[in-house]
């Protein structure tokens, strides 16, 4: 659900934003809501933007083509024919794996190739600082939190078997195994856990999928795996775990994360300089955990299960109306 501000009349001083691939895809999801709020102007298609018209791109490599170099050509031929800011998602990171070297490069040269740029994190900033372009300087808007409707009569039901929930896809480094190894420590002191993936694969990774419930299986732990959770069902889902979890360890900025948010809930969070950034921009809405401290906190959860929720009254802020401020602010001081 977007905020008021979301059906403001398109505005030219706005530059046009180009959503690539499908809605369904959180960064083009996410592109079309800050478009929206911004009233900016939105086009699906390259050859729909006039020559040097001001434009912007909500990037991730896949998006573009699973090769990051094709990418990166794809966006530095897109600035030559408009000028062209880009907001960085999915930033490359060491723990990336075989292909870090690669995404690295491309993302250099995208940032390289666009008029200005920015991320979502000071995580983030660092890591194209450090590993895509040495001394670039980007701005950073952090991603939205706006609470969720919660619709009449669906408070939280208590639950015979703890259920700890991950939302989103599943993929390697996500963190569904380590929270299912968790799950089993549980069931060794007593405490009956299962895990709810909420989602599915994320494509190519169905084997991971497998993998998990192979896994769980052998520990005795039951694992339920919903698929994709449709848009309308999301809150009811995140509301009907009995402990959220945000487990994976490459996180960059997480829009998962923000959902628990925005659902009333206080996850518990894999700790790292991003979850550290997002515990200081919203106080009181996660609960950190590192390797040694998760089966504690779970533990500490299921015996306490209202510190997994926040008031009604929690400041969740910067929300849309914010993010969309933020960005005009910057077009503005970049000449966009």
């Amino acid at each position: 659900m977007l905020s008021p501000l979301a059906h403001r009349e398109p505005d030219l001083a706005a530059p046009h934003h180009l959503l690539l691939g499908s809605d369904l895809h959180g960064v083009t999801r996410y592109a079309g809501e800050v478009a929206a709020a911004a009233g900016a102007p939105v086009v699906r298609d390259v050859g729909d933007l006039a020559p040097g018209v001001a434009a912007h791109l909500h990037v991730t490599d896949r998006l573009i083509h699973r090769d990051p170099s094709v990418a990166a050509a794809t966006v530095e031929s897109l600035s030559q024919h408009v000028q062209l800011t880009v907001t960085l998602h999915d930033v490359p990171q060491p723990t990336d794996g075989p292909g870090f070297g690669a995404r690295a490069a491309a993302y250099g040269r995208m940032v390289r190739a666009s008029h200005a740029w920015a991320t979502n994190s000071w995580h983030e900033h660092a890591l194209i600082e450090r590993w895509c372009a040495a001394d670039a300087r980007g701005a950073v808007i952090p991603l939205p939190v706006f609470r969720t409707p919660v619709p009449v009569g669906d408070e939280p039901a208590g639950q015979s078997e703890p259920v700890l929930g991950v939302f989103g896809f599943v993929y390697p480094g996500k963190g569904h195994q380590q929270v299912a190894r968790a799950a089993a420590a549980l069931r060794r002191a007593g405490t009956p856990a299962r895990v709810r993936v909420l989602g599915g694969a994320a494509p190519g990774h169905d084997d991971e999928v497998e993998a998990m419930l192979r896994n769980s299986r052998a520990r005795g732990v039951p694992v339920d795996v919903t698929g994709r959770v449709r848009e309308a069902d999301v809150t009811r889902a995140l509301r009907g775990v009995t402990v959220p979890v945000v487990a994976h360890r490459n996180v960059s900025a997480s829009g998962s994360l923000n959902s628990w948010i925005a659902a009333g809930r206080r996850p518990l969070v894999r700790d790292g300089a991003y979850a550290r950034e997002m515990a200081e921009l919203r106080p009181g809405t996660i609960t950190l955990f590192d390797d040694a401290t998760l089966v504690p906190r779970l533990e500490e959860a299921v015996r306490r299960p209202a510190g997994t929720w926040t008031s009604a009254d929690t400041d969740l802020g910067p929300g849309l109306e914010d993010t969309a401020v933020a960005y005009r602010a910057w077009w503005a001081s970049v000449g966009a």
